[in-house]
């Protein structure tokens, strides 16, 4: 399916697993069936940070494609390459084309923090070997400042301009001064690049400076809200704007918050409580979130109007 130049909201999938923990396919079908069908998503992500995908080996990260590619009906499903050498990512790569994924999101190498920004070749050889191994576009992946994967805005501008593959950047430098002049920097190439927010402490005024989309593990708990909050900012209209961000909050300072790593946890406990995931417990060593946490979700989740005060869980509390 055509992904080149698409914008609007693309929700990052959550991978669940069943009690035993192997990757639950009927309720990972039934996630993405409800995520792709929420109006104004234009894709849907799985194995990426949200999916847990380090803890999934290759041939269960080629599950989660297949059977998110079968949930989504006409829906681009794009595939997180997340690897810490050149030839597993190509593998991830033409699995993921194989598979039938529409695009790749491209993670760099863990190895990266160590130094790779004084390496920019580092960078261009594995983007580029990776461009090479499959015909599928590529989002590439801007990480946070502080996480030290982040790529220089020369270098990011350097790679678009010389890897026709890539499509799209996942902005996530999360730092307001280095997000604007990335946007800068792609809107000055000479071809079209899509630029997706994932500043999640800060979505709205992210697309106040011109984002085309976000791409988001938020998504997986709240797309209706994402789509609305784009849509807004996108005719113009602040004041609907302020009023879908007001519902969003709540949900961003819940989940996003220390300790960072139960981000994703605490969206499949989200999930659960919405009685739209049977197990929300994540793969270890990631442990489920400690009640006084999913009391903050439940609160979060009544604060946003996801969910009604008399609703109860299909699902037995977690």
């Amino acid at each position: 399916m055509h992904i080149s130049g698409v914008g609007g909201i693309w929700p990052a999938t959550l991978t669940p697993f069943t009690p035993d923990g192997r990757v639950d396919d009927d309720a990972l079908a039934a996630h993405v069936r409800d995520v792709a069908g929420t109006p104004g998503v234009r894709a849907v992500v799985v194995n990426g940070h949200a999916g847990e995908a380090t803890s999934l080996d290759r041939a269960e990260r080629t599950q989660v494609v297949r059977v998110a590619v079968a949930a989504a009906g006409e829906v681009p499903v794009v595939v997180g390459v997340v690897a810490d050498d050149t030839r597993q990512a190509c593998a991830l790569a033409r699995d993921a084309a194989q598979a039938g994924a529409s695009a790749l999101l491209l993670f760099p190498p863990a190895v990266f923090a160590q130094g790779a920004g004084a390496r920019p070749d580092m960078a261009h050889r594995f983007v580029s070997e990776v461009a090479a191994a499959s015909s599928l576009p590529i989002v590439l992946f801007q990480l946070s400042r502080a996480s030290g994967l982040a790529y220089s805005t020369d270098t990011l501008a350097q790679l678009c301009t010389d890897v026709p593959a890539i499509v799209a950047v996942k902005e996530g430098s999360d730092i307001p001064e280095f997000y604007e002049d990335n946007l800068r920097a792609l809107r000055a190439l000479p071809r079209p690049v899509t630029l997706l927010s994932s500043s999640n402490s800060w979505l709205f005024a992210s697309l106040a400076y011109g984002a085309d989309g976000i791409l988001s593990g938020l998504g997986s708990v709240a797309a209706g809200l994402l789509v609305a909050l784009h849509e807004a900012v996108a005719r113009g209209d602040l004041a609907a704007a302020r009023a879908v961000n007001e519902r969003l909050v709540p949900l961003c300072r819940a989940f996003y918050r220390a300790p960072y790593l139960d981000a994703h946890n605490r969206m499949k406990t989200a999930l659960h409580l919405l009685g739209r995931l049977p197990h929300p417990d994540p793969r270890p060593p990631l442990l489920p979130v400690p009640a006084d946490d999913t009391a903050r979700i439940r609160a979060a989740l009544l604060a946003s109007g996801l969910l009604d005060a008399g609703h109860s869980s299909s699902f037995p509390s977690p």
